[in-house]
């Protein structure tokens, strides 16, 4: 994972302008040779999942974008943390989103297939038995076959859920604890001075969310795997221009679920280092690294990345970078940046789908504060009896 700021490639960008229609015909050149690829090759040896945490980290989780269901009424299925779920947006004049639970509570019909939300309010109708459930609540509100009181344990279970840049994130706790923190909201965006700018999707990663936020913690990584310059969106090096990566990690002390990653990078440019291109950039943890924030500054304006993990298995995520880019910032530079990161970010891929979780890792001095990210992660799982209690939600 490379934290190289913005400012660096701005430095740069005047050494290399002769260059850039060869970067441009080098882009569309690897971005058709990997639209021919349509499969990827099945990974054979060990089970790498077994030697990971087999619970999914409390926090908040980004299910699907806003423009998946953007019509009122409209309802679609997603697999989440081990999970089927029913998102729907409502048909009242809030219009806003839900998720439930996929299967009925009743006979276990998948609310999200032939599921519909009925006109004019926020509630869903199975498709089996017409039971209609609330999308806030998840209480059944009707069901139309029984008079008197509806039982109160005819209920599905509904994820808090909010909307906000794009996109629609759910709060997740197997013990349907209320969200212990909001989710992310960025003042700044709220305004005027923004406009999205992007959306880059990077399905079936077959990794662990926590090697994310380890990957962080382990310092040693960034010069063997990260410090040589890319051409955005590709593999291939930039000959003779290296980077020189400083990072330090620091956990919020009042916000104890927020955790900051820095990096003081330079160029080295032929064997020789410019202090002129030292720069600094960071990256903000949101929770277990379901959703993290990366942020460019220089004097063209201001990227927000918005870097989120989605995982449907144990070691299994789908990735998604959404950019907010100052408006006064020409759309070739926040394609080069974003490109430069997208491009390092790929450079962990072959590590991480390879990998196996080292319970007590072998570390040396210098490694990084690997296992003090450990302790600050370890607040996300449940406690070995806490699990004890849990019951499974496909144990019907």
């Amino acid at each position: 994972m490379s934290f190289l700021n913005i400012e660096i490639v701005g430095k740069l960008f005047s050494l290399y302008w002769f260059v850039l229609p060869i970067i441009f015909i080098f882009f569309y050149i690897q971005r058709w040779r990997k639209s021919k690829i349509t499969t990827r090759k099945a990974r054979r040896g060990v089970d790498r999942s077994q030697t990971y945490p087999r619970q999914y980290p409390c926090g908040w989780y980004r299910i699907c974008d806003s423009d998946e269901v953007n019509q009122r009424g409209q309802v679609k299925h997603a697999f989440i943390l081990g999970r089927e779920m029913v998102i729907f947006r409502s048909d009242d004049e809030h219009n806003q989103v839900y998720v439930l639970d996929a299967f009925c509570v009743h006979m276990g019909a998948n609310l999200a297939f032939g599921g519909r939300v009925m006109p004019g309010t926020n509630c869903i109708q199975c498709p089996f038995h017409l039971w209609e459930f609330n999308g806030e609540t998840g209480r059944c509100t009707k069901l139309p076959y029984v008079d008197g009181k509806i039982p109160e344990k005819a209920k599905m279970q509904a994820y808090p859920c909010v909307e906000r840049y794009g996109m629609i994130m759910i709060w997740y706790h197997p013990l349907n604890e209320s969200p212990h923190y909001d989710a992310i909201e960025i003042d700044e965006l709220n305004g005027d001075k923004f406009e999205f700018r992007g959306v880059y999707r990077y399905p079936n990663i077959q990794m662990h969310l926590q090697e994310f936020a380890e990957n962080a913690a382990d310092f040693q990584h960034f010069q063997p795997l990260h410090g040589q310059m890319l051409i955005p969106w590709t593999e291939w090096r930039v000959p003779y221009v290296f980077v020189n990566h400083q990072a330090s990690l620091v956990f919020d002390q009042e916000k104890p679920y927020i955790a900051y990653f820095y990096d003081t990078a330079m160029i080295k440019l032929f064997g020789k280092s410019y202090e002129s291109t030292k720069a600094n950039a960071s990256i903000t943890f949101y929770g277990p690294a379901g959703i993290t924030l990366f942020r460019f500054d220089v004097d063209f304006g201001r990227i927000y990345l918005f870097h989120t993990h989605t995982p449907t298995s144990f070691t299994e995520l789908d990735v998604e970078f959404r950019a907010y880019v100052e408006m006064k910032m020409p759309r070739f530079l926040n394609w080069y940046v974003i490109g430069n990161w997208i491009a390092q970010w790929q450079r962990d891929i072959i590590v991480w789908e390879n990998k196996v979780f080292k319970r007590a890792p072998f570390l040396v001095k210098n490694d990084g504060p690997i296992l003090k990210m450990r302790r600050w992660y370890n607040q996300f799982y449940l406690s070995r009896e806490d699990q004890e209690s849990l019951v499974d939600p496909l144990d019907w």
